[in-house]
């Protein structure tokens, strides 16, 4: 929202600056994060003293720095210092001077937040720190980083990709901290505001709302001074943002007064524009004492360095005009053309709603050179749909545009009709029109296609351990079945095993230790069956604590001796939780074999094979756990059916089918 909107995808990291501070690279040298840890603290009240304080002080340490860990430790810090401070360009100088390390994610994305690159190499830097997030299972930053990438990418025009971003983000946030969520809550509301209909603003200001509870019960848990501030900050943020949406977008200038009158002086970031809005405000609700009380103190209110404010200028001259003060039309000719698109469109329309002739022109002028420069780029970056899956169903920003741009056209006729200077380049802006809408479809298919191939990247891999989901199994599956059907029709004797095991007694381990406890030793196991499969083989986590193998074979016993490895490997050593914590973890293995031996030679579908695997895993569970169990063939003549209903071990002694465990099977015979 108005221009400060684009902070908060970065505030939650003030945060995580604070954190990070003593980790952190001058030159191009490489530092390992083991040098880093061996580094001197700060001082105790280092995150006490003011801004300027901190960076003379890293500043004069660097210079007597001469280890390169140090140095890298110093460089990223004030690179950190600048971003809690919003210092954009001392932010980039002190990312060239000190490039991030490849480990050093945070670092990393601060950075890359702040590079400058063109859109798309800006793209694919996020991407491939989003998969570096992910790997390390750095929920939170992975979050943030999406985040970052829609709010570009909504910057560029392209909503439909930044609500797919938001929704990638969403699907995430549970897993991430109160502070991920709430960022992610935050933006998306202001999208919603920026973006949609007077149904979406209404849900983009009642999600604000909900996230100002949320901080405010933040504010009542925490007690470090930085994390007070981050909060404080946010909230008088989101609170004039709430303003801004009742100000620009539903006209409810009594709701906008309220709201703006709860952000106080210490909101820095916002407080001069929460007096400009609320001059607006009280001048449209003709309350003209009021209004001039405001301007006054818009006047003497102090801005931050990091915001344009050309466009508040322009307001307070609106409210002047409006209350009869008269007011400086140079104001507003000179409004930055890098200012929101939502406060430039407020401004041109106002202007061309006044009486006055000459600010009446400008309005007018200004809303044909927003067609130029900002309908023609979007139209290229447009989706006919957009945010299916976070309830926008539809962008309204085009269609508002094009119908205050088509209702402008009949201000212009008539103007032009009185002086007739600007008839040529109405009859072009018609023409363009229509032929940059021909031109958009092509431009979006394209952009599609390439959008698609980097989300299908995010849809096939588990976000806690990294492993592939069922989706990648599914997509690959038949490739390994064909397989072995051309094997056998070779007359070569390779099968495939499929290996369905999960975690003995694993709702203990969350019951006692907690979730958290419960998520460590899923990575870990994870970790554990990598290092004893094939790079070949399908590793897949199946759901909750189970998983599966599939392994191509070519000896009868290479799958007893593939899932003996599994049960070893994760048995053999304890889990190591946390420094007080270790536990014994085993597993459980079902195995069956692709295809089932027989004089027919029948070959099943990859679903029954995972029934008979899960039926495999779940005598081994009956039985004794920590174990294995294998089938290893079915007879010809039976029915996979009646294998499954009446169970493996009834199978196995009717001499239905071949069971090969760990554990003794009582035969039919000996049951006789």
């Amino acid at each position: 929202m108005v221009t400060i909107a684009v902070k908060t995808i970065l505030l939650l990291g003030s945060l995580l600056a604070c954190a990070l501070c003593s980790v952190a690279a001058t030159e191009s040298t490489e530092v390992t994060e083991a040098q880093l840890k061996q580094q001197p603290k700060y001082p105790d009240d280092f995150y006490d003293r003011p801004y300027a304080e901190r960076i003379a002080w890293l500043q004069q340490q660097l210079v007597q720095a001469s280890d390169a860990a140090r140095r890298y430790q110093l460089g990223s810090s004030l690179g950190f210092q600048h971003f809690s401070a919003y210092a954009n360009e001392p932010l980039r100088q002190a990312c060239a001077q000190t490039p991030p390390q490849a480990f050093d994610l945070d670092y990393r994305f601060i950075c890359t937040s702040a590079n400058g690159l063109d859109y798309d190499s800006n793209m694919r830097d996020l991407m491939a720190l989003y998969d570096d997030a992910i790997a390390a299972a750095n929920i939170d930053l992975a979050t943030q980083v999406l985040s970052g990438m829609a709010w570009k990418q909504s910057e560029h025009g392209d909503i439909a990709s930044a609500f797919r971003s938001y929704e990638v983000a969403l699907s995430l946030a549970n897993q991430a901290s109160p502070e991920a969520l709430n960022d992610v809550m935050l933006n998306t509301a202001a999208l919603y505001v920026m973006h949609g209909d007077q149904r979406y603003v209404e849900k983009g200001v009642q999600l604000q709302k909900e996230a100002i509870g949320r901080l405010e019960q933040l504010v009542q848990q925490k007690s470090n001074a930085m994390d007070l501030d981050y909060a404080s900050q946010i909230i008088g943020l989101t609170q004039h943002n709430v303003g801004v949406a009742y100000a620009l977008h539903l006209l409810d200038y009594q709701q906008a007064l309220d709201w703006f009158g709860k952000v106080k002086p210490e909101h820095t970031e916002v407080w001069r524009s929460a007096l400009v809005f609320s001059a607006l405000s009280a001048a449209e609700l003709g309350q003209k004492d009021k209004a001039a009380d405001f301007v006054t103190k818009a006047a003497s209110a102090t801005n931050s360095s990091e915001i344009n404010s050309d466009y508040l200028d322009c307001y307070l001259q609106l409210v002047q005009m409006k209350t009869g003060q008269g007011g400086e039309l140079k104001r507003c000719q000179q409004v930055d053309a890098q200012a929101p698109l939502e406060v430039r469109l407020d401004i041109y329309k106002r202007l061309a709603a006044m009486s006055e002739p000459e600010w009446r022109l400008l309005g007018l002028e200004k809303l044909h050179g927003l067609f130029i420069s900002r309908l023609e780029s979007q139209l290229k970056q447009s989706s006919s749909q957009a945010a299916s899956h976070t309830e926008l169903n539809r962008l309204e920003l085009e269609s508002d545009l094009k119908t205050e741009l088509l209702e402008t056209e009949l201000s212009l006729k008539q103007a032009e009709q009185e002086k007739r200077q600007s008839q040529t380049l109405l009859i072009v802006a018609i023409m363009l029109i229509l032929v940059l809408v021909i031109l958009a479809v092509v431009i979006q298919l394209r952009q599609k296609r390439r959008l698609a191939q980097q989300y299908k990247l995010l849809s096939v891999r588990d976000g806690l351990t990294g492993l592939h989901n069922r989706r990648y199994f599914e997509q690959n599956i038949e490739r390994e079945l064909n397989y072995v059907r051309r094997c056998q029709q070779q007359g070569r004797s390779t099968t495939l095993a499929f290996f369905l095991f999960d975690i003995d007694f694993f709702k203990k381990i969350n019951d006692l230790y907690g979730h958290h406890a419960g998520d460590e030793v899923l990575i870990e196991f994870s970790k554990r069956i990598t290092t004893v499969i094939r790079d070949t083989d399908l590793l897949i986590r199946w759901g909750g604590e189970e998983f599966l193998v599939v392994a191509r074979t070519d000896q009868a016993t290479d799958p007893h001796q593939i899932a003996e490895r599994i049960r070893q490997v994760i048995c053999q050593q304890p889990f190591v939780v946390t420094s007080e914590l270790q536990l014994d973890v085993s597993c459980t293995i079902g195995v069956s074999v692709y295809p089932c031996v027989g004089p027919e030679q029948r070959l099943l579908d990859w679903g029954t094979l995972v029934q008979l695997a899960d039926a495999a895993l779940y005598l081994g569970k009956q039985k004794q756990r920590n174990c294995w169990v294998c089938v290893d063939s079915i007879a010809a003549s039976v029915q996979i059916a009646d294998v499954l209903q009446q169970g493996l071990e009834r199978s196995a002694q009717l001499q239905h089918i071949h069971l090969t465990s760990q554990f003794k099977l009582t035969t039919a015979s000996e049951r006789a």
